[in-house]
Formats: C-alpha cells, structure tokens, sequence
C-alpha cells in the first residue's frame, strides 16, 4: 500500500538550476482506470515535485473533452515542495461505451522565462452493463493493532458464464477475497472483500484492488480502497476526521453546497485556527471549545466552471496530532 501526500515534501534540491523539460518534474503523466460503470466521477491525482531552485508557477489546466475537469491544488511551489493536478473524469458524459476515452490535460508550467505545456493523460472504458457498489471501499478511521473487513459488490449483467477469476492488492496491508453472490440468467454479482491487516502502519494511505476476469470487454477491473489508521501511542488522544476526503460531487454555477465534517479524539481538544479557506470555500467551526468531538461545516460556493479543489488544514492543541488536512472536491457546472 502506499501513502499519497500533498504535503510538502522535505526534498531540497542543491544543484543549480537547469531548465530540463517541466514534463520531467511530473511523477506519472498517463492515469488508466480501466473500466468502469456509468455513474462515478474518477478521481487522480497527478503529482509533480519542484526539483528546481525557482519557484514554479502553474496556469488554469484546460482540457480537450467536456466529461473531465481539472486543477490545481495551489497555483505556485516553492523548490523542494509538491503539487498535484486534480482530474475528475465523469463517466456520465462519456457519450460512447464500450470503447476508450482519452483525455488530454494540459498544464502551463512557468518557471522564471521559461513557460512549458504540460500534456497528461486520464482515460476509462465506459459500460453500461457493469456496476460497482460502493465504487470505493472506504475503511474510515481505524485504530492500529484491529485491522478490519470491508466489501463491495460487483454486477456483470451481459454474459452468463461471467467469473471473476482473480483478486490481488497493490497494497502490502491489503489483501482481497472474492466470493460469487449470485448468478441469475446473464446477471452476475461477486462479492469483493478487502481484509486489511491489523499490522498496517499508521497514516493515511490508498490501495487497489486488482480484478481479472474470464470476459474480454471487461478483463480487468480496478477497485480503490483507503483507509486512516490511527498510531498505536495516541489511540486514545489522536485526532480523526470523518470523512477524510470531501467529495462534493456536482455544483451548479453560483449555487453553494454544504458538507459537515466531524473531528473527534478520545480526549477534549480545541480547534486553533483553520488555514485553506478563501472566498470561494467558508469554513465554520461549531465551537471554539475544549471538546472531544467538534463538527466543522464547509461551504462551497464556486465562482468558475471545472475542476474546484482545496485542501484544508485544520489546527488544534493535540499533542499527538496538531493539525489534520482535509482535501475537498467538486465539479463546477454551468447554468
């Protein structure tokens, strides 16, 4: 399993500066979901590390399809620091099945001179006969030392000998079973259970699912898992937030949406400040309080079409945990 951070990274670079392509300072530049059902909006994150000694500054990301949006998480990183470009692709828009949808983000990269556009890939197979329910496998908060058990379900409905013949995790902590629910004519469901191991570290952290099965349309299928397990020494003090990651699905232009977020911990806490917050996203914090459980509202409200992200630091008094980031998503639509 491996842990995604948008953090700043602690990697100072001390050569000099050498302008050797902005495509370079990018982890990864092609995102496959495979295939998918109609219905969930996909999800990446595409990393990209300042390896330079100038700060790097990043334009609006345009794209060259309508069913995908995209962001930044911040417009400038400083060397050594890390950004993500945030793509949201909407299996709802994508107007052929069956067949892959490519999608093209381009990135302005500008550094001192120097500009560079950045083309990235995200792409999916869309089908109407497959549906995944969760689409994700969330574990929430999860105390280190209990492990755990979750499952989803997964439903073929055009091929009568449809199998699943194999499971396997991209994460050391997180293995799958699989377990055929039920077989009515063509439709087919399994079940998909992903067993997380009472030994997987402390943090937050996001896996895959890995599904091969006997029918060429639909050979492989990806199943995201994610989990925040809290460390052993602050079971009882440790901040946890729930949920971890604010999805706010759609927005209609110059409309506002509000999403409630519980923190709590086993000991009284106060919140001492909340960075992140502009105009576009107002954060409200219940009480200012010593309290072992606060809930903090966020309300959303847009002011350009796209890819809309934030990412919310949240500080309290926690010895253990003195602050705690929350990502928030959305998709702005038009009138």
């Amino acid at each position: 399993m491996f842990r995604f951070v948008l953090a700043a990274s602690t990697l100072i670079c001390t050569t000099s500066f050498a302008w050797a392509g902005a495509s370079d300072l990018f982890s990864e530049k092609v995102k496959d979901f495979g295939t998918t059902p109609r219905g969930p909006v996909l999800v990446h994150y595409f990393r990209v590390t300042n390896t330079t000694n100038q700060t790097i500054s990043f334009g609006q990301p345009r794209v060259s399809c309508g069913c995908t949006s995209a962001s930044m998480s911040v417009n400038k990183i400083a060397p050594g620091e890390s950004a993500a470009v945030i793509a949201l692709m909407d299996t709802r828009r994508i107007t052929t099945p069956y067949t892959t949808k490519s999608v093209i983000v381009y990135v302005p990269v500008i550094t001192g001179n120097n500009f560079e556009e950045v083309a990235l890939r995200v792409q999916t197979v869309c089908r109407d006969d497959l549906m995944m329910s969760p689409d994700t496998i969330v574990f929430g908060d999860v105390q280190h030392g209990v492990g755990g058990r979750k499952s989803m379900k997964v439903t073929f409905t055009s091929d009568a000998n449809w199998k699943v013949t194999e499971a396997t995790s991209t994460g050391k902590f997180v293995k799958a079973e699989i377990k055929e629910d039920s077989r009515n004519g063509s439709i087919v469901t399994y079940e998909i259970t992903a067993v997380l191991d009472k030994d997987c570290p402390a943090g937050h952290w996001i896996s895959d699912i890995n599904l091969k099965t006997s029918n060429a349309g639909v050979a492989t299928l990806r199943v995201p898992v994610t989990v925040n397990v809290a460390a052993p020494s602050a079971a009882a003090s440790s901040v946890t937030i729930t949920p971890n990651r604010v999805q706010l699905g759609e927005i209609n232009l110059g409309t506002s949406v509000e999403k409630n977020v519980v923190i709590k911990s086993g000991t009284s806490f106060k919140i001492l400040e909340v960075k992140g917050d502009d105009a576009q996203l107002e954060v409200k914090i219940e009480s200012q309080g010593a309290k072992a459980e606060h809930v903090v509202t966020l309300s959303a409200k847009p002011t350009t079409v796209g890819g809309f992200a934030r990412s919310i630091e949240i500080v309290t008094d926690s010895k253990d945990q003195p602050s705690v980031i929350v990502p928030v998503v959305a998709k702005v639509i038009g009138p």
